[in-house]
Formats: structure tokens, C-alpha cells, sequence
């Protein structure tokens, strides 16, 4: 199907105020018995986007609204000027313009569907190691454990990330990985500079969006304790040692004096699955 058919079947399709015609009326003569069927998908995707009223039953379409219908023509001038509505699709993060990428558009679509759907199937499911660094800060004594500030979910967040094939079946690889990639300026080696301990395993809050990708995950979290630690960390821009007493209320306070949230299920795992909680949490260095 070439995008003239496309385009003139988008540009055919009747106003709210007119009647509704069968689909196969605005199938051009060029077009094959495989191809029209075709349209029946395309209007299928229409109706999703709530731009059409169609009957699968019937063929019957026609547009919902008048703004739907201009709608319509801006989409057939997208096509037949082969433009995209959205060109970003790698940029991670959300920002306040639904198109200003596609996480952005997709976590309209999830938040959307949401609330229609409370307990939706999540799109996405991911295995996530993350690592408990703690210290005892140096003049006040005040427990505290090592966050990372990420640019692209705007939030303060552990050490860690998803699990890859690569990984194996062992998180434990997935997180010295992590480690190695999050702390770049603190050469560690696992077994020689530090230890690790499973303190949480296969932790599945509540599906939630993504605040990176934008999809409602399913989060399955491996929660690991470093021990042992013989080096100082190099702390980089955006790394920040955080009371644990501001991890247990979910709310840390940033460089900037800003509130950053975070998911208090997850830390109430942690701090239940912890003897003493997190507060009595060792401290990862053998010096403290």
C-alpha cells in the first residue's frame, strides 16, 4: 500500500456531521484485495486513538469530532510529506511536551491507560540489581548511604541497573558491573576491595512508570549490601551521601535544596528485610 492510498484514505474519511460510509468506499482502484484489508488495520489504529468511529462489523467509519477530522488531514500531510511526529525515540527521560521524545509520548499513553485500568498489564518487566553503600558520616556519626543523582529519571537513585543477557543467570554480575561503571574514579575490584551480601531477593513492588522510558514496569529488585569496602569513593557531580533517616521518610533533600522523591516500597523492603532496619545497617567501610 503506497502512501498516496494512505493519504487518500485518511483525507476520505467522512466529518462527525456527515454520515459514516463503509471502509470500502475510500479504497482507491489501484488497490488489492490483501492491501484494502489493510485499511480495516489502519482504522483499527484510529479508533485506539480515539480519531474515528468504526464498526469492525460494519466497515462503518467516520471521524469523532471536527477536531479529529483536521486531525486526520494533519496525519495525511505527515505521510505524504513522509514526516515523523516524533523523531526522538532514543533520548531517555521525560519531558513536559508529550512529543518532545518517545518517553515522553509513551508515559501519556501509560498514565492514560491507567486510568482507565488501575491494575493494567505492565509493558515492560525488568530484573534490577542495586547496592547498599553505608558510612557512618565522619564527624557527626549519622548513618548515611551513597546515592546517585540520574539526569535522565530526575531522581536521586541507588547504584545498580537492569539485568542483562550478557550478566548471565547471576545478578551478582549484574551489579558489579554497575558498580564498575557507576564509580569509574574509584577502581574496585569485587572480591579484593569489596565484598557483597543479598540482603533483598526478587522484590516486586507495584507495577509503576518508569520515569525513564516512560512504560509501567514490572520491577523485580536484588537488593545487595557492599562490605569490606578498603577505598574511599571519588564522589563525581551529582553523587551524594543522604541521610538514612531522609531515605526512610522518601524524601531526600538535594544540593539545590529541592525534595526528591523516592519509591518508599522499595526501601521499606529494605528496611524491613535489614535486622535493626537500615539504620543499623553495617558500615560498608573497615575503617568505621
Amino acid at each position: 500500500m503506497s502512501n498516496t492510498d494512505i493519504v487518500h484514505f485518511l483525507r476520505q474519511i467522512p466529518q462527525s456531521n456527515q454520515d459514516a460510509i463503509p471502509i470500502h468506499h475510500l479504497m482507491t482502484q489501484r488497490l488489492s484485495a490483501v492491501d484494502s484489508a489493510g485499511l480495516y488495520g489502519y482504522a483499527r489504529l484510529l479508533h485506539t486513538l480515539g480519531m474515528v468511529d468504526f464498526d469492525p462489523e460494519t466497515g462503518m467509519i467516520r471521524a469523532r469530532s471536527q477536531t479529529a477530522k483536521y486531525a486526520l488531514n494533519s496525519l495525511a500531510a505527515y505521510v505524504e510529506k513522509d514526516l515523523r511526529i516524533i523523531e526522538d525515540w532514543k533520548t531517555r527521560g521525560i519531558g513536559d511536551n508529550i512529543l518532545y521524545n518517545g518517553a515522553s509520548f509513551l508515559h501519556a499513553l501509560e498514565l492514560r491507560r491507567l486510568t482507565h485500568e488501575p491494575n493494567a498489564i505492565p509493558s515492560r518487566r525488568e530484573k534490577v540489581a542495586q547496592v547498599l553503600i553505608k558510612r557512618n558520616h565522619p564527624h557527626t556519626g549519622e548513618p548515611e548511604l551513597f546515592f546517585q543523582y540520574d539526569e535522565n529519571a530526575r531522581r536521586y537513585q541507588l547504584i545498580g541497573g537492569r539485568w542483562t543477557p550478557q550478566d548471565g543467570d547471576d545478578l551478582l554480575q549484574t551489579i558489579i558491573r554497575e558498580i564498575e561503571e557507576e564509580l569509574p574514579d574509584t577502581p574496585l575490584v569485587y572480591a579484593r576491595d569489596y565484598a557483597l551480601n543479598l540482603l533483598v531477593a526478587d522484590f516486586s513492588p507495584p507495577a509503576a512508570l518508569s520515569p525513564t522510558f516512560g512504560a509501567l514496569t514490572e520491577y523485580h529488585f536484588h537488593i545487595y549490601h557492599m562490605t569490606n569496602l578498603t577505598t574511599p569513593l571519588t564522589l563525581r557531580e551529582g553523587d551524594k551521601w543522604v541521610p538514612v533517616y531522609q531515605v526512610r521518610q522518601g524524601v531526600i533533600i538535594g544540593e539545590d535544596g529541592m525534595d526528591y522523591h523516592l519509591d518508599t516500597d522499595i526501601y521499606a523492603a529494605m528496611d524491613a528485610a535489614i535486622p535493626g532496619g537500615l539504620t543499623q545497617l553495617i558500615s560498608s567501610f573497615d575503617t568505621d
